[in-house]
């Protein structure tokens, strides 16, 4: 029998606009709120042994003195860095293109979020994701949440069954401005006019292949510079190291003469860039690796939708997707996606509910 608390939730706070409000609407809904900040990473232009807090924990701090709400600091640079950013530079060098966030959030973020609650004896654990769980037949989904621009389920497919139970995401039924509008209600100006966090995190604005020459020593000797090819093997000219190429790009390829072609694939153990026509980047046919799915019974649907780029140009019309093994499952589109990248992540929908997702090979 649980001894948790239903009335006790863990709430991950960033300082920001969304989780400041989320704090606020849980203790107007009666909750005991206890805000938790994880410490990632520091500023590419802070020392990493740095003991001071970064200015956003601060930030929640404030926010949590203001309401009242008991406030927790875990420090989880060393861990973040060996799992994340460790997966994110081998990735590169496996001639892949890795989503960091996917990896983050079941391993990390929720699970700190999640042990801290079993800790202090909370029944729930909170974000301010933009996004709706709701439960069905005893499973529960995610679905998308009401602001489209906002969504953040394509990020989150694999949050399992014991995440989804016990998250709440008060946010999912609002949109952007109207979160803007609870702050300015409830008196916080200064987080409702906060600027949006984009990009990866621990990028912190810097172009990911500055920061792959940053962490990985001596990178462009280890690997130089590499051959473009078209599909036929013949030589058209030279990059400056696959690490810094993805499917789909064009930038940064000197060519003997103008083609128009980009990327279509990397040979990374031969430092090599297959080169095609934007038209052949089209793929209705590709496997999905590491895939979790909420309820397999839900493949057999035929209203399915693919999403391979988050928020954007994505196929339209359904998908057929059929288990090849326990790791592999393979894709078939109703019309062609462009420019698919192994190792960037793959969503499934029925509607707006995420039925599950992997990494497209």
């Amino acid at each position: 029998m649980s001894c948790r608390d239903k009335n006790k939730v863990v709430l991950g706070m960033s300082g920001g606009t969304d989780s400041s409000v989320t704090a606020i609407l849980l203790k107007e809904k009666g909750y005991e709120v206890i805000g938790v900040s994880l410490w990632f990473w520091d500023s590419p232009n802070e020392d990493s042994n740095n003991e001071e807090l970064p200015h956003f924990i601060v930030d929640a701090q404030q926010l949590a003195k203001k309401l009242s709400i008991e406030h927790h600091v875990i420090d989880a640079r060393n861990e973040f860095k060996d799992v994340v950013i460790g997966q994110f530079l081998q990735e590169y060098l496996k001639g892949r293109t890795p989503s960091p966030c996917i990896h983050c959030n079941p391993n990390i973020k929720w699970r700190l979020l999640l042990d801290k609650a079993n800790q202090l004896g909370a029944e729930y654990i909170a974000t301010g994701h933009y996004i709706q769980i709701l439960e069905e037949e005893g499973v529960f989904y995610m679905h998308k949440g009401n602001d489209p621009v906002k969504d953040q389920s394509y990020f989150l497919w694999n949050l399992n069954q014991e995440i989804l139970s016990r998250t709440l995401t008060p946010l999912g039924t609002y949109t952007k401005p109207e979160v803007r509008e609870i702050a300015t209600k409830f008196g916080h100006k200064s987080v409702a006019s906060k600027k949006e966090s984009m990009g990866i995190c621990f990028l912190d604005g810097m172009d990911y292949r500055d920061f792959l020459k940053k962490e990985i020593k001596d990178l462009d000797k280890k690997i130089g510079k590499g051959k473009i090819v078209d599909v036929n093997g013949k030589e058209l000219g030279w990059h400056e190291g696959y690490p810094y190429y993805t499917i789909g790009q064009k930038r940064g390829l000197e060519l003997k003469e103008k083609t128009g072609l980009m990327v279509s694939r990397i040979d990374a153990e031969n430092n090599t860039l297959i080169i095609e026509n934007r038209d052949q980047l089209n793929r209705k046919n590709f496997t999905v690796s590491d895939y979790y799915l909420n309820n397999k019974e839900d493949i057999n649907s035929l209203k399915i939708t693919t999403i391979v780029r988050g928020y954007g140009l994505n196929p339209e019309g359904y998908s057929k997707l059929t288990l090849i093994n326990d790791s592999l499952l393979q894709v078939e589109l109703e019309n062609p996606a462009w420019a698919i990248a192994p190792g960037q992540p793959v969503a499934f929908y029925i509607g707006d509910k995420l039925i599950g997702g992997g990494f497209a090979e």
